[in-house]
């Protein structure tokens, strides 16, 4: 019997369409389908308007705005206002296979137990074994992992524990874990946004040196948590996990291996962009998961469109990093029509002291309530065509890459954070000005030490 996408809301069937443009604009390097795919997800965008997040609507406003005097001031920037959109709609779809991803592994069984294994650990490992756990869980569950932990951690008869010092220790474990894997993983929203703005970068040596960094920085906070007073480790040791736990993280840390291993075999056989790759490889990883998960007396057809329908759960971050892109691309081009862009694009801005800068200014700017997405795609777009990112891709790759994860930890309100003050009942600037800074300065440290190692070798 056919399947059946009937009762599907029109905006899912939008997304579905555009999702489907963007794949075979790439695959057949056709850019009007691209082109397509661009002008229905600002369909998509207006027709989801009231159901956006007030920032999303802001930022998508402004990204009209400043469109509309960009073309009006200088119309000859009509085609680079279009490669943003057609950019900007990737790094949309991106969220939106996250979202339908999100639908069937979070009511997994496996799910649950692999998570309960981590937090199995004695004492003085279960911080690290969640951290380290977490960035590879966050592979396949992105944000999801965060509430994961927070739920398995919470008794099912007991009082409330959001402020159980012990268990806010696991969520914030669990948030910085989810926060590392953006540094390197290519299925992240920040290393789409690097790749694609620095065109000169090798995406795989920039993956191997900045996995090689966070698994530095994942050992060091397993020895020295840096965690608040309000977030203490527990000396209790659980009892041991039953062999199932243990055999379902292997499990899911197997398949969070075998997508990642996917998504760069694509990415190298196909050519496509990394963002690309995670766009085709995670739906079609959700459609297998669903067919082998328990039917429970729910056919296949209705399993699907219910995942489906989280292809939307994501639609304000959607709109957002769309709206950056345009954004971004229109500071970009006001910079590079301006006095200043002689001095930035010869090599007296190639200079590691412009590398650290940006690092030191990214999560600055994120600790200030603006998100992350706008200064990355901005120093991305204004610094990847330059001297700089022509001569030193790897240590400006490695620089927004990290940039990236500090301003995920620093800014009250990233997604990331916003779930853990609601776990832990405490305000998100509290989790970002405070619990994180500790941390995010240990990273900022470490990093600024890496980058200026690369750039002196070149890199």
């Amino acid at each position: 019997m056919p399947l059946s996408l009937g009762g599907l809301a029109p905006g899912v069937l939008l997304q579905v369409a555009l999702i489907l443009l963007l794949i075979a604009g790439a695959v057949f390097d056709n850019p009007t389908l691209s082109a397509l795919a661009a002008v229905l997800a600002v369909i998509w965008i207006v027709l989801q308007w009231p159901r956006l997040i007030p920032l999303a609507r802001r930022f998508a406003g402004l990204a009209a705005i400043c469109a509309a005097l960009a073309m009006l001031a200088a119309p000859q920037v009509a085609l680079r206002l279009m490669t943003a959109l057609v950019q900007g709609t990737g790094f949309a779809g991106l969220m939106m296979v996250l979202g339908l991803l999100r639908q069937p592994v979070k009511r997994a069984v496996v799910t649950r137990q692999a998570a309960e294994h981590l937090l199995s650990f004695r004492s003085g490992y279960r911080y690290g074994g969640v951290l380290a756990g977490a960035q590879f869980m966050a592979l396949v569950f992105n944000i999801g992992i965060i509430a994961m932990i927070g739920d398995v951690t919470q008794p099912a008869d007991g009082p409330d524990g959001r402020h159980d010092p012990a268990r806010r220790a696991m969520v914030v474990a669990a948030m910085r874990g989810a926060a590392l894997v953006t540094i390197w993983s290519p299925m992240s929203l920040g290393f789409a946004i690097v790749t694609a703005g620095v065109p000169a970068i090798e995406p795989l040596q920039l993956v191997a040196v900045a996995f090689a960094f966070t698994t530095v920085v994942v050992v060091l906070s397993g020895v020295w948590p840096l965690l608040p007073k309000e977030a203490r480790l527990s000396d209790n040791t659980p009892r041991g996990a039953e062999l199932r736990a243990q055999t379902a993280l292997f499990k899911v840390l197997g398949v969070s291996a075998l997508l990642l291993v996917l998504t760069i075999s694509l990415h190298r056989v196909l050519s496509l962009s990394f963002t690309l790759s995670a766009i085709v490889v995670l739906p079609v990883f959700a459609m297998v998961w669903l067919a082998f998960e328990p039917a429970c007396g729910v056919g296949y057809a209705h399993r699907l469109r219910g995942a489906l329908a989280g292809l939307a759960d994501l639609r304000s971050e959607s709109a957002l990093f769309l709206s950056a892109n345009i954004i971004g691309a229109v500071l970009s081009l006001a910079i590079q029509s301006s006095p200043l862009w002689p001095m930035l694009s010869n090599g007296g801005f190639a200079s590691l002291p412009t590398l650290l800068l940006c690092l030191f200014a990214i999560p600055l700017a994120a600790a200030l309530y603006l998100p992350n997405s706008i200064m990355v795609v901005l120093t991305a777009q204004v610094l990847g065509p330059t001297a700089l990112g022509q001569s030193h891709p790897l240590a400006l790759g490695l620089t927004l890459c990290i940039g990236w994860a500090l301003a995920i930890c620093v800014n009250p309100i990233s997604a990331m954070n916003l779930i853990v003050a609601r776990y832990c009942d405490v305000p998100a600037s509290r989790v970002a000005h405070v619990w994180n800074l500790r941390f995010a300065g240990v990273i900022f440290a470490l990093a600024a030490l890496l980058i200026g190692f690369v750039f002196q070798r070149g890199g």
